[in-house]
């Protein structure tokens, strides 16, 4: 990822040996996600870790999405999309896990994200994707300081929205129920070829009313 080779790249001999390359002052072996924020102030780099999730409702290994697990806070001209792999010992039940290096993010997970099997110009922040990388470039400005996670839309076979947690809920003493009524009240019309936009109607209050119900005690409900 960091030092490219055009040929032989699965050679160990093609690369140069990290110890002489990379600061790894206090990282413990085998890395864990949490001393991955040492590891980037330690070496003037920014990685994001993504990983694999059985999609909800999914039954089986083909149903399993790649999504984000640890996203940087500043990305950096040295920049590393790392895929986390577990797996269980046969032996115990220790999970042994992996990091390995994800040479094309767009590639390894563009099925999932449309059918379309053209060049998409993803976001590694939130997996938006593009088919311009201007349009990709004019909205990084914005989601790196807004997303820290992906947003996965709906689809025909995971659609509905539910409830699930009832046990959970509160029953509130007053619940409050408030309605205004408004009239239009037309605006004075602005006569400027400059101006192509103007308000000209104005939702002027001339009523409130409220409702308060009280769930235990129905003489305590009032208009």
């Amino acid at each position: 990822a960091l030092y490219p080779v055009q040929s032989h790249v699965n050679r160990k001999s093609s690369y140069p040996d990290y110890t002489t390359v990379l600061n790894l002052e206090g990282i413990e072996f085998p890395v864990t996600l949490k001393q991955i924020t040492k590891f980037e102030l330690l070496n003037d780099i920014s990685i994001n870790v993504f990983t694999e999730r059985r999609k909800r409702g999914g039954k089986k290994d083909g149903d399993n999405v790649i999504v984000p697990l640890r996203l940087t806070k500043e990305k950096k001209e040295k920049h590393v999309n790392l895929l986390y792999l577990q797996e269980s010992r046969r032996d115990d039940e220790n999970v042994i896990a992996h990091f390995t290096w994800i040479k094309d993010l767009s590639r390894l997970i563009g099925s999932q994200l449309s059918k379309n099997t053209g060049k998409k110009y993803l976001c590694d922040r939130c997996l938006h994707y593009f088919y311009t990388s201007e349009k990709l470039s004019l909205h990084i400005v914005d989601c790196t300081t807004t997303n820290d996670c992906a947003v996965i839309l709906p689809n025909e076979n995971d659609k509905w929205l539910s409830f699930r947690d009832h046990n959970k809920k509160e029953r509130l003493l007053f619940v409050v129920y408030a309605d205004l009524e408004c009239i239009l009240e037309k605006k004075k019309r602005i006569n400027d070829e400059n101006i192509s936009r103007f308000t000209y109607q104005h939702h002027k209050v001339f009523s409130v009313g409220y409702y308060i119900r009280c769930v235990y005690d129905e003489t305590a409900s009032m208009y």
